[in-house]
């Protein structure tokens, strides 16, 4: 059981490519009636500055029905122990008022629901952590903490979840390893097999058809972790943070160990990483991996500066320029799967449901369809495209 329908939700991941597909001309209007009534969608549907200003608005709402609570109940009940309880009964009350509202008013990443479990989980949180002794180390904490948002992560499917979640990982990492000798060296190896094994994960499950509940979720952190990688391993990110956490900082960040190692992982992660989304033409890969490598000649530019910094802005300007205008005609005819043409994603996902294959299928055939539509034959990955398309 989850906050949302699943199975509205599971419509609403399939109508999405039906419509392009629509938009292609392979379906008209009438047969994308009938798929629709098909596969129906009951979640209210908005824009996204109407979400935004939603979200705003309830936030500044249950921040305030909270502090006046707080305020009032406080002077009854003035001890430490009552505020961590008022914050798991408040978190609990807004949880209960986000499901009311899902189930009532259909709501699905509208604004108000991600606000309100946004709220609920922060509230809980506190409270618990409130309840725990003052002393415990801070990996500790997270530790505590993280289940908490991973079973908001699996009853709402919530964005900002995953980030917290996510963010709450890399905490707990980063200060366990600190209390050893060897942690500050070590670290940065550790979050980047961390953040390979979880990009691993979430490219292997985001795809998986009883789990396009979280699609999104797995998609996501399939981009935070390419961005940990890249963090840590590059040269600048790694002196930076070794620098904050010596007790006592000198002027200038000293040298870090295994310096020759971090300057040819900060150019050379980037550059696997490239090689990985030519090879597999994955979108976040190629994305990632440009802007790694260009983090390492910022880097490098950084520490061994031969040109102002003038000349590196105005020559790397007309450089990408020119770059792009090489790309956008030299791929204006696909090339071994490239193209600058407009992307319609892969509608690989309709194959995952035999139910909606066949429906599609069946309604395809008319007068003015594009006749032999064959289906099949590529494959997709959410955040960019598989080995083939």
């Amino acid at each position: 059981m989850k906050a949302y329908n699943e199975t509205w939700v599971h419509n609403k991941r399939l109508m999405e490519y039906v419509a392009r597909w629509q938009r292609q001309g392979m379906l008209d209007a009438a047969k994308l009636a009938q798929i629709q009534a098909k596969f129906p969608v009951g979640f209210r549907e908005s824009n996204g500055f109407i979400e935004i200003g939603l979200f705003v608005f309830s936030i500044v709402a249950t921040s305030g029905s909270y502090f006046l609570l707080a305020t009032l109940l406080g002077q009854l009940f003035n001890h430490d122990v009552f505020y961590h309880v008022f914050n798991i009964g408040s978190g609990l009350a807004v949880g209960f008022l986000a499901g009311r509202l899902i189930n009532s008013r259909n709501y699905y990443r509208s604004g108000v629901d991600n606000a309100l479990v946004i709220a609920a989980v922060a509230l809980v949180t506190a409270g618990v952590v409130g309840l725990l002794p003052n002393n415990l180390p801070t990996w500790q904490y997270c530790l505590i903490i993280l289940p908490l948002v991973l079973m908001g992560v699996w009853y709402y499917s919530d964005l900002l979840l995953t980030m917290a979640a996510f963010a709450t990982l890399i905490t707990a990492l980063f200060d366990f390893f600190l209390d050893f000798p060897a942690g500050k060296t070590g670290l940065p190896f550790v979050l980047m097999a961390i953040s390979a094994g979880l990009y691993g994960m979430a490219r292997r499950y985001e795809n998986r058809d009883h789990l396009v509940y979280w699609r999104d979720n797995f998609i996501l952190l399939g981009w935070l972790s390419l961005t940990q990688l890249l963090i840590s391993c590059n040269y600048f990110a790694v002196r930076q943070l070794h620098y904050w956490t010596l007790d006592k900082r000198p002027a200038e960040a000293p040298e870090i160990a295994l310096a020759p190692l971090f300057w040819l992982l900060t150019t050379a992660v980037p550059i696997v990483l490239l090689y990985l989304g030519i090879r597999q033409k994955e979108r976040p890969l190629l994305i990632m991996g440009a802007i790694g490598w260009g983090l390492a000649l910022a880097t490098w530019r950084y520490y061994y500066p031969v040109f102002s910094l003038e000349f590196y802005l105005i020559s790397n300007g007309i450089l990408l320029a020119l770059t792009a205008i090489f790309l956008i005609r030299y791929l204006s005819v696909p090339r071994n799967g490239f193209t600058d043409r407009p992307d319609e994603d892969s509608p690989k996902e309709l194959f995952l449901n035999a139910e909606a294959l066949s429906t599609i299928q069946a309604t395809s055939g008319h007068p003015g369809s594009k006749e032999d539509m064959q289906f099949g034959g590529g494959d997709f990955g959410g955040g960019g495209s598989g080995e083939r398309y």
